[in-house]
């Protein structure tokens, strides 16, 4: 045999092992996890303890807007095991990307573009406004993440939120920034003194406000020249299938009534808004 054929054949025997060893070694993953979860009727989500986003009660039972709307619009599709782990904020991208679970509640991350490098979200589910918890004596007297830095007062904010970017840019001292996981103890370090204010969602502030009745601490929102936060529910990059699926469970439950309906069960019809107008990719090209 000429060599130039040898070459030829050693060549397409190559490329046919190659092709053969992508196809088993890459299989499409979102087809596959997509029928894996059809057919066990489970998916595994991360969720954290932020009233009323997600409620997790003294003897475990999950409740909130993000595992509501999650548990409908995967049901509407065919999906009926919704199974929570709950996790701190700053465990949930690793905890997906590593796959202890197969999505991350809607109720737990505001769509950021550096957030969109790690992970692929949702259509919006739920968008609110910054606000701020503080001592009553700061009352008119902070309304900015600027008043913040003008003032030198310590602020809770949890690590890795779009919060964290707003303080770094108005100038905040980094030692002025306090992290906490969640906004029971972001409370409680006001109530010890350990800071003079935190930042949250509206919404989770003014639970918290209710759940604590503490007459020297107030609740204002919106923050000033802090545009409005948009959370979704967020999956790995190649779950491109699973994330579409959610979509159209998301979009059967506004259709049919039973996203206003999980909204209002809350208490949230006033000013939590589906999408208003905004896009998931407009949000995560948004300039910060």
């Amino acid at each position: 045999m000429a060599k130039s054929q040898v070459v030829r054949k050693a060549i397409l025997g190559a490329a046919a092992i190659l092709g053969a060893l992508t196809l088993a070694a890459a299989p499409a993953r979102s087809e596959d996890v997509l029928e894996q979860l059809k057919q066990k009727g489970a998916i595994a989500s991360g969720v954290a303890n932020e009233a009323p986003w997600m409620i997790i009660s003294a003897d475990g039972k999950l409740s909130g807007v993000g595992p509501e709307i999650d548990r409908e619009a995967l049901a509407a599709t065919g999906i009926t095991n919704y199974q929570p782990q709950v996790m701190d904020y700053g465990a949930m991208i690793p905890a997906l990307q590593v796959r202890r679970v197969d999505i991350i509640s809607s109720g737990a991350l505001t769509i950021q573009p550096k957030r969109c490098e790690q992970v692929i979200y949702s259509d919006p589910v739920v968008c609110t406004s910054d606000g701020f918890m503080l001592r009553k004596d700061l009352e008119g007297k902070v309304q900015s993440y600027v008043d913040v830095a003008k003032n030198n007062l310590r602020i809770g904010i949890t690590p890795g939120s779009y919060q964290m970017r707003w303080a770094a840019k108005a100038g905040i001292p980094q030692q002025n920034i306090v992290p906490f996981p969640d906004g029971v103890s972001a409370v409680k370090m006001l109530q010890d003194n350990r800071i003079d204010l935190f930042a949250l969602g509206d919404t989770s502030l003014e639970t918290l406000r209710d759940q604590i009745k503490e007459p020297n601490m107030v609740v204002f929102f919106p923050v000033k020249d802090t545009p409005l936060g948009c959370a979704a529910a967020a999956f790995r990059k190649e779950d491109v299938a699973l994330r579409d699926l959610y979509n159209k469970g998301l979009k059967k439950i506004v259709e049919n009534g039973k996203y206003a309906e999980i909204i209002a069960k809350y208490g949230l019809s006033s000013h939590v808004e589906l999408g208003k107008g905004q896009t998931t990719e407009a949000l995560c090209s948004r300039a910060e």
